[in-house]
């Protein structure tokens, strides 16, 4: 597959990707001489670095509806009146810009090292995904990655070698792993770790699955309401005269917009210990799997309170006081 080729697949998966989320978008980013284009989802992320100029692309878009060709062999990416055009080989779309600023993804990805890098065969790999969630575990024996869904599986055989021979896996929902996959080159590595999220990488294709908690991405856009500016009064219009009555009216406006205020203010930091929950809720979940493995109840009762305790915070942190 040719550089161009990669790329066009890359940027198509990722507007699958967009349009496959509940409240998606598309961020672009100039880095130099390429382009960081990101599709960032409440539980995923999908990123690559295109070889492409773009000056005055940075932003954040809203997905197109449809399905982009999958294979359309190149891609460019220029400004348009409405937004960004995105031209596929033949086809061209054009995605709405939301906001002037990218989202920031880069701090999704983890600061471990993972434990193991699988690196397997793409269109294997995709053949064998099954739908809805299960497990995906390295077989350091085989030299295989074990796909489980209820009571099937599928084995894919890995193309390098690793030091590692102890089994490791996680839980994944297949079809957003599948929607990363897609975004790949010939090859992709998974890469596992216990107390870390899944990766993916292929060349300049990054992608990673978090659980727990939905993120939330700092400088998301979010659709911006229709404004209408008031028109001035006229120089020559008398002055209207201030009553009691007026004077109440502003001193309740004054107390509705000091409790607006707070309530803002509440309900950032209900969001920001939510999210530090939910991490803590993934940490200890992938925790627990490692536990089980050593066959101790006390120790499995002891993680099982804690995910109970984690759980009925996060439920309990958003009510109102």
């Amino acid at each position: 597959m040719t550089e161009a080729a990669g790329a066009a697949r890359a940027m198509a998966a990722i507007l699958r990707h967009a349009a496959a989320e509940r409240e998606g978008l598309v961020s672009v980013r100039s880095d130099g001489d390429e382009l960081v284009v990101a599709s960032p989802g409440e539980t995923s992320l999908l990123m690559a670095r295109l070889p492409l100029s773009g000056d005055g692309l940075d932003g954040s878009y809203a997905p197109v509806n449809g399905d982009p060709p999958k294979d359309a062999g190149t891609v460019s990416l220029s400004a348009a009146r409405a937004g960004l055009a995105v031209q596929l080989g033949r086809r061209r779309v054009t995605l709405r810009r939301t906001a002037e600023a990218p989202v920031e993804v880069e701090w999704v990805w983890p600061a471990t090292a993972a434990a193991v890098e699988a690196v397997v065969s793409r269109d294997r790999l995709l053949e064998a995904l099954p739908a809805g969630e299960g497990r995906i575990t390295f077989i350091g024996a085989d030299r295989q990655l074990l796909l489980q869904a209820g009571r099937g599986e599928q084995r894919v055989p890995l193309k390098n070698r690793t030091r590692r021979r102890k089994d490791i896996g996680t839980t994944v929902a297949f079809d957003e792993l599948r929607r990363l996959v897609e975004a790949a080159g010939a090859d992709v590595t998974i890469e596992l770790a216990d107390l870390r999220p899944l990766t993916i990488v292929s060349g300049a294709v990054r992608g990673v699955i978090v659980r727990g908690m939905p993120m939330h991405w700092q400088g998301q856009a979010a659709v911006a309401k229709t404004t209408h500016p008031q028109t001035p009064p006229s120089p020559t219009a008398a002055p209207k005269r201030r009553d009691a009555a007026a004077d109440r009216a502003a001193e309740r406006a004054a107390r509705k917009r000091e409790a607006e205020r707070l309530a803002a203010a509440r309900a950032r930091d209900v969001k920001q210990a939510q999210r530090a929950l939910g991490r803590a809720v993934a940490q200890l979940d992938a925790a627990s799997e490692a536990l089980a493995k050593l066959n101790d109840a006390e120790l499995s009762a002891n993680a099982d309170q804690l995910g109970a305790a984690l759980r009925d915070l996060m439920a309990r942190c958003g009510d109102p006081t």
